[in-house]
């Protein structure tokens, strides 16, 4: 086991370090005031090869793999650009990852390129209102006629899909009497957002998150059966094998944020004084703070080890699992301290507290619940019965 830092995990953080430097506060707090996607940033990380990072050399990518990529990340935000770190899990992860994994190889050729370049944008099309956590119960149908699908059915909570080049979409192609088990005869489809037959619609947000998120309703669109990803019926085992991925960018997410809110916290702690003495020099300030970051960094642990697991093809989903959960747990304790230490100033636009305890907050519920998070754990390693 060793834990020195490589030369290139060395590079990365410098060349990462770098570009981020190149954006202030005031470039952030534009972004997140407007809710808009930083475009600028995003090209820059893509130019310089690390929107790609996990990509396959041959197809533009650095091919690298899960533990650069969260290194990548964690940069980012304790760099102050948190807000950014969610695109990964969009499009590197849902896009570049699924389609590294099960993609045909003109899937491969024509997007991969794209997503490297920061050319192409995605979303992911799963969740839908009878159906929330419970995947298996997906109501939308895609119907085969001749070397074509038709879909119909309706998705929520879908981020990003009004900047995005496609929709990795998950549709049910067997009917449920059909199946002997509920998770099978569901496969996943390459969907333009701007088909005529596709409408969507933003759910007006209460509190912050970066990406804007949708309702979908899709209504007799014709997708070509090469739009298909990976076997037909076989879709929500290829989508499993994503979510491993999407638990690590999530901790990688959280984890970085986490930073980001203790170091602000431990800055304004050493110069905000108040009877005369800088109120971190109190243990009942000090003393959060130093919980929070010992938290961070044994979750940050975890999600090393679930990204050098993934890397290594071990079995990560256990070790994905727990890092999500520790992770959301780490970061929602950091922003709980930042904001107390921040006082009422917390809330104020110019520190931007506020916006990270927001999102750090939705992120323990989605894309997938702490509780859910907890039964994998119960179920696949401590060997306890299914409770749900």
């Amino acid at each position: 086991m060793d834990f020195e830092e490589s030369e290139l995990e060395q590079m990365i953080r410098s060349s990462v370090r770098d570009i981020a430097e190149d954006y202030d506060e005031d470039y952030w707090r534009d972004v997140t005031d407007e809710r808009r996607f930083p475009e600028e940033f995003w090209q820059d990380l893509a130019d310089n090869g690390w929107v790609g990072i996990s990509i396959p050399e041959e197809y533009g990518g650095q091919g690298l793999g899960m533990q650069e990529m969260v290194t990548v990340m964690e940069e980012i935000g304790r760099a102050g650009a948190w807000s950014a770190t969610s695109a990964f899990i969009l499009t590197p992860i849902f896009g570049g990852e699924t389609l590294v994994a099960h993609g045909s190889d003109e899937q491969k050729e024509r997007w991969l390129p794209k997503i490297a370049s920061g050319d192409a944008r995605w979303a992911l099309g799963v969740t839908e209102p009878n159906a929330g956590l419970n995947t298996r119960n997906i109501e939308t149908t895609a119907r085969k006629d001749g070397d074509e699908y038709i879909i119909n059915g309706r998705k929520m909570w879908i981020s990003g899909v009004a900047e995005a080049d496609r929709i990795t979409l998950l549709a049910r192609t067997l009917p449920v009497e059909e199946v002997e088990q509920q998770s099978h005869g569901l496969s996943i489809f390459l969907v333009d957002p701007e088909d005529s037959n596709l409408d969507f619609d933003e759910i007006p947000l209460d509190g912050f998150f970066p990406e804007p998120t949708y309702n979908l309703y899709l209504d007799d669109i014709r997708v070509h059966e090469s739009q298909l990803v990976g076997q037909e019926h076989q879709g929500l085992y290829h989508i499993f094998d994503t979510l491993n991925t999407e638990r690590i960018a999530g901790a990688a997410t959280g984890i970085a944020t986490g930073y980001y809110a203790i170091e602000k916290a431990v800055e304004y702690a050493n110069d905000r004084a108040v009877f005369n003495t800088p109120i971190g020099s109190h243990q009942a300030i000090q003393h959060p703070l130093a919980d929070a970051y010992a938290d961070l960094e044994t979750a940050r642990l975890m999600t090393y080890k679930a990204a050098w697991l993934y890397d290594n093809g071990e079995d990560a989903g256990t070790a994905a699992n727990i890092a999500n959960l520790k992770a959301g747990e780490a970061a929602w304790n950091a922003c709980e301290t930042a904001m107390t230490t921040f006082g009422g100033m917390s809330v104020s636009k110019e520190m931007g507290i506020a916006k990270m305890w927001e999102m750090i907050r939705h992120l323990r519920i989605a894309p997938v619940s702490e509780q859910m998070l907890r039964n994998y754990i119960a179920e696949h390693e401590l060997g306890l019965p299914r409770s749900y």
